[in-house]
């Protein structure tokens, strides 16, 4: 048997292979930014599961990935078993689209290899990779929707917990359905009359992981002002171009070009929109699936109007929600429901010649983001911790914020002194009401205290420079971190010794408070 299975799986376990030792070589160079770094931090110091939904509820995110990661961090805290983790999900994602999906074979390896699969979803650590992996799930089970009726719903609701992306498509996925199973739809391919029982079963299985989905991903403060709040025509000009973005992610040719593209954004909107038009004639005879993805797109369009500008990883979904409809529509064409006109059998070689070609250019990217990633550190906190390493023990390490230097507590593996909090910080929590974002001589004053207190320097590490040389203690540059990596972010460490006598200035004020 499981010679038979390695026999017709041959091409997908070849390719699956070649892409686990690529991702690892690769992410053994890449050094991990905040974003990536932070929902370990979270499940690692948190002592209990319920002091991790505490202490993530400003992340906008569902509870899976970080439900993953308190299990694991249960068993070690070293941080490469997060690289460890990502790469299992998207050799994971690879192996079913290789094996599974409908399209030619050099579709499948331009998507795998390229800018999404190898780098975003590949070795970025992030709950991307996650949400491929029961997306292609799902494509593969669709055609078993109603024969194996509880276990695709099981797979909805996982697809629901990944992340909001994966809540959406969850979501329409879910009312098509429904839709099917109530005969809404005259035909439907492998169709099965669910009973009664089911379909009340299933909308309650369906409704309880939706809501517990959603309530995960509500922050607070969401709750108490209007959840939409950017509105303005510069993000509604952006959000036209994102579909082109999303099928052709060719950014910038600089170091930092990182969600960039190439492109003027006046010619994008134009590109997306005659892909939009494809689309139509592509999936015109499924209005079904026409209309699902339709409804994927707006609500993402909304999202990156009103709620967030987004980033490529973010807007990729244009794409891959095209991809996963149409794996789905294969099982329409297969069953004859949904027979091509004349019109279409002209246009299908068109967007095939399309999509091939943004594979394409998806390898280009993805090879010109993973030289620099290679030539380059993608973030400086690795580096900012390794200089602190080489630092004597007696020396209190201190940060003038928690966010971006989060990822140094990361590396470092312990906690930071917060001068702003006034304690030992590990993860960050976006919490509004808890600004405090202290001027610069401010920031000086107190970790002098700190360093009288404690009697020791404290090493000063902050993200901007500050104007050290008109303080009124004597304050010692030690090294910056900037200019060198993909993202734009940068470091300045200054050394603060205690003072054998208490200076006569002092230096106050109220703490930035949020206004009501």
């Amino acid at each position: 048997m499981m010679r038979a299975f390695i026999r017709d799986n041959s091409f997908a376990i070849g390719f699956t292979l070649l892409y686990g030792i690529l991702l690892a070589w690769l992410m053994q160079n890449h050094e991990m930014w905040f974003d990536e770094t932070e929902p370990w931090l979270l499940a690692l110091y948190s002592d209990t599961y319920g002091e991790l939904l505490y202490n993530k509820r400003f992340e906008g995110h569902p509870n899976l990935w970080y439900s993953l990661l308190f299990i694991i961090t249960k068993f070690t805290s070293n941080l490469k078993v997060l690289q460890v983790t990502q790469g299992i999900f998207a050799v994971s994602f690879v192996f079913v689209f290789l094996s599974f999906s409908p399209f030619p074979k050099v579709f499948r390896l331009l998507v795998c290899f390229g800018y999404y699969g190898l780098f975003e979803y590949g070795i970025l650590s992030r709950l991307y990779a996650i949400e491929l992996f029961f997306l292609f799930l799902v494509c593969t089970f669709y055609p078993k929707r109603f024969s194996h009726w509880y276990w695709y719903l099981t797979l909805l609701v996982l697809l629901a917990q990944t992340n909001l992306f994966g809540f959406f498509m969850a979501g329409v996925l879910g009312l098509l359905l429904f839709s099917e199973a109530l005969r809404i739809w005259k035909d439907s391919p492998n169709w099965e009359a669910p009973s009664f029982l089911q379909i009340t079963a299933g909308a309650i299985i369906l409704a309880a992981g939706y809501l517990f989905s959603l309530w995960s991903m509500v922050r607070p403060n969401e709750t108490n002002e209007s959840a939409f709040t950017q509105f303005h025509p510069y993000y509604l000009y952006q959000a036209a171009a994102r579909v082109w973005q999303a099928f052709v992610p060719v950014p910038n040719f600089t170091t930092t070009f990182w969600n960039t593209s190439y492109l003027p954004t006046r010619y994008e909107i134009l590109l997306s929109a005659i892909i939009l038009v494809i689309l139509c004639g592509v999936f015109y005879r499924t209005k079904r699936l026409l209309l699902s993805l339709f409804l994927l797109f707006f609500a993402s369009f909304c999202l990156f109007v009103l709620k967030m500008e987004g980033s490529m990883r973010h807007h990729a979904h244009f794409f891959f929600f095209t991809i996963a409809f149409l794996w789905i529509k294969t099982y329409y064409t297969q069953t004859g429901i949904s027979p091509s006109i004349p019109f279409q059998q002209k246009l299908t070689p068109v967007f095939r010649a399309l999509l091939v070609t943004a594979a394409f250019f998806q390898v280009i990217a993805g090879v010109y983001a993973l030289a620099l990633d290679w030539q380059h550190p993608f973030f400086v906190g690795k580096k900012v911790a390794t200089f602190l390493r080489s630092l004597p023990p007696t020396y209190t390490l201190a940060t003038d914020e928690g966010v971006v230097s989060s990822n140094i507590t990361a590396y470092l593996g312990k906690p930071i002194y917060n001068l702003p909090k006034g304690n030992l910080k590990s993860f960050y929590t976006l919490d509004p009401n808890e600004v405090n974002d202290l001027r610069p001589y401010i920031i000086l004053d107190w970790a002098l205290a700190l360093a009288q207190q404690r009697n020791t320097p404290v090493i000063l590490v902050c993200r901007f420079e500050l104007p050290y040389q008109w303080a009124f203690i004597p304050v010692e540059p030690m090294a910056i971190f900037r200019g060198d990596a993909i993202t734009p972010f940068a470091f300045f460490v200054y050394k603060i010794n205690p003072l054998t006598i208490a200076p006569k200035q002092m230096t106050a004020e109220y703490p930035s408070v949020k206004a009501e």
